[in-house]
């Protein structure tokens, strides 16, 4: 039985069957394949298979369909080959008999998505100045990862690429937590200014608690709860937070906010910072796998 597999995101190991004549894959429930992920369009990608061979269509979707690194065609059907990885949105599949192999979500993937963020992955015809210089910052993080360093400096080196491209924030810091007991193992940051805290520790425990990202804004035109009041007494005047999954497992947490002005972090910064937290978990993944088959330890050491 030929199946779609899940490779990144609170999703990734999951696999759904594909149904005899087309499969339609997205976000909304009336899907053959619900995908529920904010940058899957509603009704995403249609799947074909005949015999042993998949034809994907993309239903005019709003993040588009990346196959090799190409963004395919709104409505044109593609051939695709059993086991090469498909973007929609954010979230990575596969499509075929057996489940993918180990090695992808992590060398693979990240080669993969290298391509997609690169020159020949979305031309200036597809893409505003904006997007472009989006695509270059992820393409450096994707470069940062294969070169293979200490996954403190690795992190580090994120936090700095951050930091000089969104001008507006202020601090970054990438939380590392234990995947059973989500306890905090180490923290990496970076700040603009000395300052004697790297996160807002309430922020932090609501997002693994909610399993959800936090983002505010405006910390001052937010509805009066308990963690904008202290976010206000905190001088924090905007924040965002997301979870960095391993399987359904976090893994780890990516924080970046502003101190001086509201509106550092705005909408359109979450597709941003969810793209990099999936590049963050891949090098936190390929990190604990590569201690844990050394030392036989059962937590990850990051010590660089």
């Amino acid at each position: 039985m030929y199946k779609l597999h899940v490779l990144n995101g609170p999703e990734m190991g999951q696999a759904f069957e594909l149904k005899d004549g087309p499969t339609y894959v997205g976000r909304s429930e009336d899907n053959d394949i619900q995908i529920e992920n904010k940058t899957v369009s509603r009704k995403h990608l249609k799947i074909v298979q005949r015999g042993n061979r998949f034809f994907v269509t993309d239903l005019k979707s709003e993040n588009g369909t990346f196959i090799g690194g190409d963004l395919i065609a709104p409505g044109l059907e593609v051939e695709v080959e059993e086991g090469r990885p498909i973007i929609i949105g954010t979230c990575m599949i596969s499509l075929g008999e057996g489940p993918p192999q180990q090695t992808m979500p992590f060398l693979d993937a990240i080669g993969f998505i290298e391509d997609m963020a690169g020159q020949s992955g979305i031309s200036a015809a597809h893409q505003d100045k904006t997007d472009q210089e989006k695509l270059e910052f992820l393409s450096k993080t994707y470069k940062v990862i294969k070169e293979d360093l200490p996954i403190n400096k690795t992190l580090e080196v994120i936090l700095e690429y951050i930091l000089d491209f969104l001008k507006r924030i202020d601090r970054a810091a990438f939380i590392l937590v234990d995947p059973e007991t989500e306890k905090i193992l180490d923290v990496v940051s970076k700040s603009k200014k000395p300052t004697t805290d790297t996160y807002s520790t309430d922020v932090v425990k609501r997002v693994l608690e909610d399993r959800k990202p936090v983002a505010f804004s405006n910390v001052q035109t937010e509805e009066d709860s308990g963690l904008v009041d202290t976010l206000k007494i905190l001088r924090i005047e905007s924040v965002m937070c997301l979870p960095m999954f391993s399987r359904s497992q976090i893994i780890g947490l990516i924080y970046v906010d502003s101190l001086e002005r509201p509106h550092g972090l705005r909408k359109e910064d979450l597709s941003l910072f969810t793209h990099l937290s999936q590049i963050a978990a891949l090098a936190v993944q390929r990190a604990r796998f590569a201690s844990e088959s050394t030392t036989g330890a059962d937590n990850l050491h990051l010590d660089t």
